[in-house]
């Protein structure tokens, strides 16, 4: 073949990027994979496995943003601008339906959550950025808040990670906000907290409201547990039975045996949050795909998501309580701008397959009060985890949320 190449003046590598610049031209015209949307809506049932998506108040302008990088960046700027890296690369990935939205735009909640009722999304798990006292990203939340309108339940996960200037260049080059636990911080966070806690919407189990922390072990562990501690009483004194407290899946554990953790953080459960958490099963290099990386300025890694859901190694048992999570898709080649980046990339089929199965677990396994499986994300575009349509797969993603929900 390549003897036929030659004899018209194309070497291998010349072929490679001749089909690697085709590709990049002109991917964003396949429309083969384009699910349209369904008339019909999802009728919510008591027996039904509550589906939670993780929720990013990103997209909008505020301070931090504005100071670093100008008026108008988002995580949009990044998103927009990504190219393939290789032949089969799903970049960039382009909005349809609420399309390149501003949170700040009224309208846009009541689509989102048009969208997610009716494919069977239960709630949503807002990130919530909070450094003893000081809040970011918290206006889409804020408004959501005061419009009880908007007919969806919610909770909070605490995303306690230093502030980093990681949207704009993929790395850590500055701090502004560190994460620390000062004097009456556990007062102020409740303070912050509690007026969402109290609204209608907000999940609870048991009279306890849910609430994620991220990070355990940014803290020194006395001072982490004396926050937990102060925490849990003042949710008793507002009239709460206590908190539900989970953390995420972080690292390499040994996922079977995790009890030690619940223990020691006194915490209610763990949580899957892919991809945290696979970081033994993507460390074995035979999870990586062979593929040809056209741009020298990638250093990232693409594995193999297929053959972890074909073998379907997310089910297992383990000694104390998880709440299982998946995720339509993963690349965070937009955030990462090339560096360090994962690429995990999925399809709507396998994406059904894995949702199903962890479905049918969590009924297995799971009390009725908490029975909930959480899916990263309903708006990750910088990590390619959206169920949010896009130009590529239309709402094939939420199509198959909705079948996988109620498919016996």
């Amino acid at each position: 073949m390549y003897k036929l190449l030659e004899k018209f003046g194309l070497s291998k590598n010349e072929k490679e990027l001749t089909e690697y610049i085709d590709y990049v031209l002109n991917s964003q015209l396949d429309r083969s994979n384009f699910v349209k949307p369904i008339e019909d809506k999802h009728v919510f049932k008591d027996d039904d496995v509550k589906l939670i998506a993780y929720y990013l108040p990103q997209f909008h302008d505020f301070e931090e943003n504005i100071k670093w990088f100008g008026r108008g960046f988002s995580e949009w700027s990044n998103t927009s601008k990504t190219q393939p890296q290789f032949i089969g690369h799903w970049q960039p990935h382009i909005p349809i339906d609420v399309g390149y939205y501003n949170l700040e735009t009224p309208n846009t909640f009541k689509r989102q959550i048009e969208l997610a009722k009716q494919y069977g999304i239960y709630g949503f798990c807002f990130y919530y950025y909070w450094y003893s006292g000081k809040k970011i990203m918290e206006k889409p939340i804020q408004k959501f808040l005061a419009d009880k309108s908007l007919d969806m339940p919610f909770f909070m996960f605490w995303a306690n990670e230093d502030w980093t200037m990681l949207w704009d260049n993929g790395e850590y080059k500055e701090t502004l906000h560190r994460q620390q636990l000062q004097q009456g911080d556990a007062e102020k966070f409740m303070d912050d907290i509690l007026p969402f806690m109290k609204d209608e919407r907000y999940i609870k189990i048991d009279n306890k409201p849910l609430l994620v922390i991220y990070n355990l072990a940014n803290y020194p562990y006395d001072k982490y547990m004396a926050f937990n501690k102060r925490i849990r009483e003042i949710a008793k004194e507002n009239g709460f039975d206590d908190l539900y407290i989970m953390s995420v899946v972080k690292g390499v554990y040994d996922f079977c045996n995790m009890k030690e953790v619940t223990d020691k953080y006194n915490l209610n459960s763990m949580l899957e949050f892919f991809p945290h958490g696979l970081e033994s099963w993507w460390g074995d290099t035979t999870r990586e795909l062979d593929v040809k990386v056209m741009n020298p300025k990638f250093s990232g890694k693409v594995f193999d998501v297929a053959s972890y859901i074909a073998n379907k190694d997310y089910i297992f048992d383990t000694n104390t309580k998880l709440f299982k999570g998946c995720f339509p898709n993963w690349d965070n080649t937009p955030r990462r701008c090339y560096k360090e980046a994962q690429i995990m990339q999925s399809n709507p089929a396998d994406y059904k397959i894995w949702l199903k199965d962890i479905i049918n677990w969590t009924k297995e396994h799971k009390t009725k009060t908490e029975q909930f499986v959480f899916i990263n994300a309903w708006n990750e575009w910088a990590e390619g985890a959206h169920l949010e349509p896009d130009q590529r797969y239309g709402y094939a993603y939420l199509r198959a949320t909705k079948e996988a929900l109620e498919e016996k």
